[in-house]
């Protein structure tokens, strides 16, 4: 969930505010359970749930929009594509269904094919490199696990309904002193807080708000530099046992090296069927 969630950062939209239908009557917090109580059952079940490769196991469409700002605030760049997600090799990937409003041109889905034959290649080289030990699966994943929860505070602050289904509610903040930082990606993630919605029966996380609770640099903000980024994640649930991710709102400002990036991203993925009941298409195809 994190690593789809993070994964928008490293590309890389203020996110687009998502209602939350509350309970009704405010909760008793004395009632709840404790915060790390919820984090533990959280943290069995994403590893449970990375165990089972729902990823790729499901087909799904998404639609995307991207949309690029000037100085001014203004779009420069906007682009609307749905993709038809397939597994290849058990790992999701988009393919381009509709750019615009309209099908792709012959040159976008010779491109598309393009992109399709590097992906498995670099999926075979990853997979190599992995079984000889060369790289490490987790250099350039981020899992909800013990470690990511030791980097924050949290607190219980009540209950919520999220697409129908009653979630707890943990707010969260860097903790003080020294964090890790083994990746450039550890830069963020020491400056993220936040909100976390944990479904109170499956103990998935149904939804995740992020900020930055102050500027990131690197090399003192000659490498690169982030200004804001906020983030609003989903995930649903779309068969008996497995959730994935549904929704992504999400704001970026900064710079790499001479590049500004002002991007926001609005992302929602539907139509979830098992794979092995879909009838998978090349490039250009549906799912």
């Amino acid at each position: 969930m994190w690593a789809a969630a993070i994964a928008f950062s490293v590309l890389t939209g203020d996110g687009a505010v998502a209602q939350t239908k509350a309970t009704g009557v405010r909760p008793n917090r004395t009632l709840l359970p404790e915060a790390q109580e919820i984090l533990r059952k959280a943290i069995g079940r994403a590893k449970w749930s990375e165990e089972q490769k729902f990823e790729g196991k499901f087909v799904r469409r998404r639609h995307e929009i991207t949309e690029q700002y000037d100085s001014k605030g203004k779009v420069k760049k906007r682009e609307d594509k749905i993709y038809g997600v397939v597994p290849i090799d058990g790992v999701p990937y988009s393919r381009l269904l509709q750019k615009d409003g309209r099908q792709p041109s012959e040159k976008e889905i010779r491109e598309e094919q393009e992109n399709e034959k590097r992906f498995r290649e670099r999926l075979a080289k990853q997979r190599s490199q992995v079984a000889s030990g060369k790289k490490k699966r987790e250099d350039d994943e981020v899992r909800f696990n013990e470690e990511l929860v030791a980097r924050y505070q949290w607190e219980v602050t009540g209950q919520e309904e999220v697409n129908g289904r009653v979630a707890y509610v943990l707010g969260f903040q860097p903790r003080s002193g020294d964090l890790p930082v083994k990746r450039t990606l550890d830069r963020l993630l020491n400056r993220l807080a936040g909100r976390l919605w944990v479904d109170a029966e499956d103990f998935e996380i149904a939804r995740v708000d992020l900020h930055l609770a102050e500027n990131i640099s690197a090399w003192g903000g000659l490498l690169a530099s982030v200004k804001k980024f906020v983030l609003r994640f989903e995930q649903s649930k779309v068969d008996q046992t497995a959730w994935l991710p549904s929704y992504i709102d999400g704001y970026l400002d900064g710079r790499i090296l001479i590049r500004t990036m002002r991007v926001k991203v609005w992302q929602r993925n539907s139509d979830f069927r098992p794979a092995a009941m879909a009838t998978v298409q090349p490039a250009s195809g549906k799912p």
